[in-house]
């Protein structure tokens, strides 16, 4: 069975609501976004289920990684059927706090399931565009 239109939506919005969580510091939100066992990845490390995907995200926004960052997501394919289901999207990173620019830009490859709250990542994988490591150079 192919996902439904309002399947697609949920799916979409579950990544929408990831970056507005992100953005406002509401790491317990923003964890609560995968399932218990899932895995986040990017350039930092893998990270594995609630606790470690937590302490990933509040040593980066301590460290100020995400001070006066907006994101911007765009660009979502969603492909599945029944309860699981593939999603590329793309992010863009802004500093809204000063002046505005655009701090960095990557690929998102998600996998989601349907779980009892709605949809969940069981995986999140960010590639940040190369550009973003030749600028800090």
């Amino acid at each position: 069975m192919s996902l439904s239109l309002e399947d697609k939506i949920a799916i979409q919005e579950l990544a929408n609501t990831h970056v507005k969580h992100l953005d406002a510091h509401d790491v317990d939100a923003w964890t609560g976004l995968w399932i218990p066992g899932g895995t986040f990845e990017a350039t930092y490390g893998t990270f594995e289920g609630h606790e470690a995907i937590k302490e990933f995200i509040l040593g980066h926004i301590a460290a100020g990684k995400e001070d006066g960052a907006r994101h911007v997501m765009t660009n979502f394919v969603i492909e599945g059927d029944g309860d699981r289901a593939t999603v590329y999207s793309l992010v863009v990173k802004l500093q809204v706090a000063q002046p505005p620019f655009i701090i960095a830009t990557g690929v998102y490859n998600d996998v989601v399931v349907r779980t009892g709250e709605g949809w969940r990542f069981e995986s999140r994988k960010l590639d940040v565009d190369p550009g973003v490591f030749a600028r800090q150079n």
